[in-house]
């Protein structure tokens, strides 16, 4: 379980964003593996942390980087009742997120808010959401994925019509 105190919430920040991308992105591309071993830099106009209701909030122009990692937001907030982290949610207009993978190809990403839910492990992209590897695209007002069963979801079927789904997709080419 995930624990929380000053120095943690500053590491875990991006400890489980960098699942943001590679979860979205195709099986064969992960991120780079030693992207974790690697120091995490936050720098924000504000940060508030306070330990009796378990939140801690960055705020201003947030700006996370872990290696090749790096994720913009206006706001980012870490929900830890209890000492347990169970929500970190990022907000913006838009929130921005790349990755180098490990077969060199970057991975990138945007959404007006990215909630990363840790006990059912889900994140969930809500507003203007996009992911992008190379010529791929997928687009859509809401996305969902679940790191637990590899369930992505897409869409809205409380307004169809309004929350479309886009994907491009390009075949790739085998070596022979």
């Amino acid at each position: 379980m995930y624990k929380l105190n000053s120095y943690l919430l500053n590491k875990l920040s991006l400890s489980v964003l960098p699942l943001l991308l590679t979860a979205f992105l195709s099986s064969s591309a992960y991120a780079l593996k030693d992207d974790i071993e690697k120091p995490v830099y936050i720098n924000a106009d504000s940060v508030l942390f306070n330990k009796s209701k378990g939140q801690g909030v960055y705020e201003g122009n947030v700006s996370i980087v872990q290696g090749s990692l790096d994720i913009r937001a206006a706001k980012i907030e870490i929900n830890a009742p209890g000492g347990e982290i169970k929500k970190i949610t990022a907000s913006g207009s838009p929130v921005k997120f790349k990755q180098k993978m490990d077969d060199g190809k970057l991975a990138q990403g945007q959404a007006n808010r990215v909630v990363y839910l840790v006990e059912s492990k889900r994140i969930v992209l809500d507003g203007n959401a996009s992911l992008k590897q190379n010529n791929d695209n997928f687009s859509s007002n809401h996305i969902e994925y679940s790191i637990a069963n590899g369930e992505l979801k897409a869409g809205n079927k409380k307004t169809p019509g309004k929350s479309r789904v886009k994907a491009v997709f390009f075949p790739t080419k085998k070596k022979k």
